[in-house]
């Protein structure tokens, strides 16, 4: 549907999310979707996310950045023109560090709306791609594992925040799969981040 050299947008298939209908109840969906630039910037700017480590939690942005400024410029193209019976799948890898010994890191999500709401379900976040070469063919970076809405935990989840709920699947809730309200855009403003670092975490109890 759409690439450059760090974003690929993809079409789906509902029944490529397993348990799609059963779990989310949708009867329709709600497409095109029609966000401009800065609300992009305004749902998902925001984000963060925690990482369980050796040494305790460590949080930051699920977005960086340059990242966010990409998504923000190539992702309203691709949800203005995503069909009503499909879904939007979206990869992105980036090197927030950009040195000699960094990291491209992948982001995988799966977005759509229904009811006027927003749906985005996480499955990697962040995640080193410590193979050189499989950054630089398209065809291999976009190579990504299944997402599934009923999350069994791989160590990184969404940070609770105020503006956005997280999905239910059998009553419980889904700490990948978040969900915005899209009849009050005014309720989501994205925060400058010139005032946040990265929060390392040494206890558990610290846990965001």
């Amino acid at each position: 549907m759409f690439r450059s050299e760090g974003i690929a947008l993809f079409k789906i298939d509902p029944k490529d999310l397993p348990g799609f209908y059963k779990i989310t109840k949708t009867n329709s969906l709600d497409h095109p979707i029609q966000l401009d630039q800065n609300k992009v910037k305004d749902y998902l700017g925001n984000l963060r996310y925690s990482k369980r480590t050796t040494i305790g939690y460590f949080s930051d942005f699920v977005f960086s950045d340059h990242e966010l400024d990409v998504l923000a410029r190539d992702l309203p193209f691709a949800l203005k023109a995503l069909p009503k019976d499909k879904l939007l799948l979206l990869i992105t890898k980036y090197d927030d560090t950009q040195s000699v010994i960094s990291y491209d890191e992948l982001t995988t999500c799966i977005l759509w709306a229904t009811d006027a709401r927003l749906n985005v379900v996480f499955g990697r976040i962040k995640r080193e791609i410590v193979d050189k070469d499989q950054t630089l063919l398209f065809d291999r970076w976009t190579r990504i594992e299944e997402i599934p809405l009923e999350q069994s935990t791989d160590g990184t989840e969404i940070v609770e925040g105020e503006n956005f709920d997280f999905g239910l699947a059998g009553g419980v809730p889904q700490r990948k799969w978040v969900s915005f309200d899209l009849k009050n855009p005014t309720k989501y403003k994205f925060l400058p981040r010139k005032q946040y670092g990265p929060v390392k975490l040494t206890d558990e109890n610290d846990r965001p």
